[in-house]
């Protein structure tokens, strides 16, 4: 009792630290502090799944680069093959590399929960063309020597062929035509049936070749690896792949499943320091009516000197924006003390996040219940915690070495009508470049420049 008494006063103390004081007058808080303090030792004992991802459309995200398109029915079909054998061949190239990331999977529902199972054929691919998907194993001589591929794809957009018989479900999923950039995180469930799909999708949107993932499987460190390999493949796969016939290009897809986002880009005045960062985007919030911002910054556990954890699970530190009595925010050495004190604590796994996961994991719950509580709609029992702990805002900062736009979806348990966004900040040699996606009443193009104006 000693024991969890003392955990539950350092959880306040945490707490304190980003969330406004009138959290301490919320019975749901206490509540949850309580339960925290009693099961987390528990919990960090029980090994289990991922929770912070259903595996649902909210957790899909994308990854791309500016790239030249396809601009006939020729280019598309030669473009989707190379497309289809790049991912193939880098899933094969970093499975095993991430810890508790399993690559070579799909994702089947079953129990009411999602889970990653081993992919039958870890070859076989869907091509979404309209509403049709074709699902084949390439060929393991390379792209080269796919010429009836070509043809069925071809005859397939010509609107010829058989559906295809049931069969497992492709690892990828392949988009064949433009997809709205405002659902482009969603390509791979394209692919899907009610039994899962893939967690992984290649598709055409707004002059970007966009690698879609869902959270489920693999997390950004992994995504912004995958992404880079699947581009280096995709521009060797081009010059031997089999073109098409010649013909006009394929209609634009379908309106896909999921929340649509708005999404922007653009390149920062200053380098990829997360504090810096952080502090301007919370201040940005401020700026916009948001009266005590809170952030979500993923932090991968570890020690600082050790190289092999950003390829680990991230977990996010909270980090809040404090005003004083006249409504003025506070200056950024106090934000940054605060801050690297919360980024510590979970890269330690000791932090409020982590915390919480394990007092969760240490809940005799359903899988399907556990993820619900996390990932789910906000609560109306827990909603005051629910609502913090998502923040009003996430900031995401990768180090690449090349600049890759990055797209995700505001956590579920925000308010859409209020505003809420992602950043993600990709750190290269030659700067940084921020994607924004947002939902509500905040333009991403704006709020992009405001954050960059903070800077």
């Amino acid at each position: 009792m000693i024991a969890a008494w003392t955990r539950a006063r350092s959880l306040v103390r945490q707490i304190d630290g980003f969330a406004p004081p009138r959290w301490r007058r919320d019975p749901a808080w206490w509540a949850l502090i309580g339960a925290t303090a009693t099961l987390e030792a528990r919990g960090r004992r029980a090994a289990g799944p991922y929770l912070i991802s259903d595996g649902g459309p909210g957790a899909d995200t994308f990854m791309g680069a500016p790239t030249p398109g396809p601009t006939d029915r020729a280019a598309w079909i030669a473009w989707a093959i190379a497309a289809a054998h790049a991912a193939v061949t880098a899933i094969d190239l970093l499975d095993g590399t991430l810890p508790d990331q399993p690559l070579a999977v799909t994702i089947a529902r079953a129990g009411g929960a999602a889970h990653t199972r081993p992919a039958p054929d870890r070859r076989r691919v869907g091509f979404v063309l309209g509403d049709r998907v074709v699902s084949v194993g390439l060929d393991p001589r390379g792209p080269a020597h796919e010429r009836a591929l070509a043809d069925r794809l071809a005859a397939t957009l010509d609107g010829r062929g058989a559906i295809e018989a049931p069969g497992p479900p492709p690892l990828v999923a392949v988009t064949v035509g433009e997809v709205a950039l405002t659902s482009a995180h969603h390509a791979h469930r394209r692919a899907w049936t009610a039994a899962g799909g893939p967690w992984l999708g290649i598709a055409r949107t707004g002059g970007l070749t966009a690698v879609t993932t869902c959270h489920l499987a693999v997390d950004g460190f992994g995504h912004a690896a995958l992404t880079r390999a699947i581009l280096d493949g995709l521009t060797a796969g081009l010059a031997v792949a089999p073109r098409g016939p010649a013909g006009p290009p394929p209609p634009p897809a379908p309106a896909g499943v999921g929340e649509h986002l708005d999404i922007a880009w653009r390149a920062l005045p200053t380098g990829g320091r997360a504090l810096p960062l952080a502090y301007a985007l919370a201040r940005t919030l401020a700026a916009r009516g948001v009266a005590a911002p809170i952030l979500q910054l993923p932090v991968a556990p570890g020690a600082v000197d050790d190289p092999a954890r950003f390829a680990r699970r991230v977990r996010p530190a909270m980090l809040g924006l404090r005003r004083d009595h006249r409504g003025a925010v506070e200056p950024y050495p106090a934000f940054a003390e605060r801050a690297r004190r919360a980024i510590a604590d979970e890269a330690a796994s000791a932090g409020v996040a982590s915390r919480m996961l394990d007092g969760l994991r240490g809940l005799p719950l359903p899988l399907a219940v556990q993820r619900r509580v996390l990932a789910g709609a906000p609560s109306r029992w827990l909603a005051g915690p629910s609502e913090a702990l998502a923040g009003d805002a996430c900031l995401s900062v990768l180090r690449a070495a090349a600049p890759l736009v990055a797209a995700s979806a505001p956590p579920p348990q925000l308010p859409r009508d209020r505003g809420t966004a992602v950043v993600t900040v990709i750190a290269h040699p030659e700067g940084a470049l921020a994607t924004a996606a947002t939902v509500g009443p905040w333009p991403a193009a704006a709020l992009l420049a405001d954050l960059a104006d903070a800077l």
